[in-house]
């Protein structure tokens, strides 16, 4: 590294000196590499869990509008009970909160199919939106969205092509005709 010089002193090799710093700045740069590397990792992580927790907020939202005893609370029940004594204004709500709520739907289908929902999960959403769409009113509104191309074919596909579970009730409503 040095050089005894013939006064007795030492001189600097800088070509010893620069081929150290270059192997001590390529160690840097894959030490910052992996790091990077972590740190992207863990991120994605954390934006999965961020939407996977959206996504069950959404629900939750629903099902605390739905629980207020609010006008979207009162029209969702009598339109599950009575659905002959709905208004043309009190349909076009329904329809709404309907339109909405299939929305969100697809927003799970696409956590869904980005492999960020759980397969789980999402099957127990169709299972969710098959026992809804039981009900006439919010199968009218299905198939008019449907028509009027408020969703993607995918998303579409897959709630039509949902076997029907046993969800036999709907906000503690029977879907079922009583004989």
């Amino acid at each position: 590294m040095y050089k005894p010089k013939k006064t007795g002193g030492y001189i600097v090799n800088w070509e010893a000196i620069s081929a150290a710093a270059e192997v001590i700045g390529a160690g840097a740069v894959v030490i910052t590499l992996v790091y990077l590397a972590i740190q992207t990792r863990d991120n994605v992580r954390i934006e999965r869990a961020r939407a996977v927790w959206d996504a069950q907020i959404s629900f939750v939202e629903v099902n605390d509008m739905l629980a207020d005893g609010g006008t979207v609370s009162e029209l969702v029940f009598e339109s599950l009970s009575d659905p002959d004594g709905l208004s043309q204004k009190d349909r076009y709500l329904v329809h709404r909160f309907a339109r909405a709520w299939f929305q969100r739907m697809e927003a799970q289908h696409a956590l869904y199919r980005a492999g960020i929902l759980e397969p789980e999960v999402w099957q127990l959403r169709l299972g969710y939106a098959k026992a809804i769409l039981e009900n006439a009113v919010f199968e009218e509104y299905w198939e008019l969205d449907k028509r009027n191309s408020m969703f993607t074919k995918r998303f579409i596909a897959a709630i039509d092509g949902a076997t029907v579970t046993d969800f036999s009730g709907f906000l503690g409503i029977s879907n079922r005709t009583e004989e």
